[in-house]
C-alpha cells in the first residue's frame, strides 16, 4: 500500500502549509517497513514571512525534498481519416485524484535510496494544483519560483536538494512509439488515438486497426534549496502501444477502463523516471 503524502494545501489568505499523516499507516494502520518504504511524513513548520529569512538554515546534503505537480488532467489526442493530420485535442481527468502524482514521488524516493540508502527523502504533493499555472514560468533566471510562501515551507524541512516533477511540452518524435506525423505538442501524460490506419485495407480485406498509446511528457529538475537555483535537470518522452483487436477497434478508448488507462500511464512514470532521477543524484 501506497503510504499518504504530506499536501501542500493553498488556502485563500493563509499561508501554504503541509500537513502529515500519524505516525502509522493509513487511517491509523500499522507502520510500514519495506528497504525503500519512505520514513513517516511530519509536518512541516509554518512558512517563514519570506523565502531570504531561511538562507542560512543548515542543510543536509543527504536530505532531499520532492514536489510533484503533475496533476490530474490527462491530455488526449484524436487523428481520424476524415481530419488526417489535423490533432483534436482533448482532456481527460484520472481518478482517483492523486495517483499520478503519487506514482512519480514513489518513483523520485525509490530511485534516490537506491543510490544511496543512506538518503532522506520527504515527499509532498499539492491539492491545488491550479495554483501554480504554467509550469515553463515557474524558473526565472535560473531560480525557482513557488507561489506565496510555498518555497519557505519546503526549504524549513533543512533538506539540501528539491526535486520538481512537472509537465513538460516536447515533441511527439521524441516518443519512438507514437505514430508519425502528430502535428503538435505532448505535455505531461496523455494519450493518442490514432484511427488514420482505419482508412487503408490490407491483403485480407481488413481494414487497419487504430493505434491506441499512452505517453508521458515530464521535466524533472534537481533544486539546490539554498539559493533555489536550478542545478541540473531531465526531460522524459515516452510511450507504448496498448493492443487493439478487431472487437475494440471501433473505440479502443470506450474499450478501456478509467483504472486500465491510469495503471497504463502509472507504469511509464514508474519505468523511466528513476532512471531520469538517477542521472540527477548519482555523484
Amino acid at each position: 500500500m501506497k503510504p499518504f503524502l504530506p499536501v501542500l494545501a493553498a488556502l485563500v489568505l493563509a499561508p501554504v502549509l503541509a500537513f502529515a499523516q500519524p505516525p502509522g499507516g493509513p487511517a491509523g494502520g500499522p507502520p510500514r517497513s519495506g528497504k525503500h518504504a519512505p520514513p513517516p511524513p511530519v509536518a512541516a513548520p509554518a512558512p517563514a514571512a519570506s523565502a531570504a529569512a531561511d538562507d542560512n538554515k543548515p542543510r543536509d546534503p543527504n536530505k532531499y525534498a520532492a514536489l510533484s505537480l503533475l496533476g490530474d488532467s490527462v491530455q488526449l489526442l484524436s487523428l481520424t481519416p476524415a481530419r488526417g493530420d489535423t490533432v483534436q485535442t482533448g482532456e481527460w481527468r484520472a481518478t482517483p485524484a492523486g495517483k499520478l502524482d503519487d506514482a512519480a514521488l514513489q518513483s523520485l524516493n525509490t530511485a534516490i535510496k537506491e543510490v544511496d540508502e543512506k538518503r532522506e527523502v520527504k515527499l509532498y504533493t499539492s491539492s491545488t494544483r491550479s495554483l501554480f499555472g504554467d509550469p515553463a514560468n515557474l524558473f526565472v533566471d535560473g531560480k525557482l519560483t513557488l507561489p506565496g510562501n510555498l518555497a519557505a515551507a519546503v526549504r524549513q524541512s533543512g533538506a539540501a536538494h528539491l526535486l520538481l516533477v512537472t509537465r513538460s511540452r516536447q515533441e511527439p518524435a521524441l516518443a519512438a512509439a507514437l505514430p508519425a506525423r502528430i502535428l503538435t505538442t505532448l505535455e505531461g501524460p496523455g494519450f493518442v488515438l490514432d484511427q488514420r490506419p482505419s482508412a487503408q485495407i490490407g491483403f485480407d480485406g481488413q481494414p487497419g486497426l487504430p493505434v491506441f498509446v499512452p505517453y508521458v511528457s515530464i521535466r524533472i529538475a534537481l533544486i539546490d534549496l539554498a539559493d533555489l537555483r536550478l542545478r541540473r535537470e531531465q526531460s522524459i518522452a515516452v510511450a507504448t502501444r496498448l493492443p487493439v483487436d478487431r472487437e475494440s477497434a471501433a473505440n479502443p478508448w470506450a474499450a478501456t477502463t478509467a483504472e486500465q488507462r491510469v495503471k497504463a500511464l502509472e507504469t511509464l512514470i514508474e519505468t523511466e523516471l528513476p532512471r531520469a532521477v538517477k542521472r540527477l543524484v548519482t555523484p
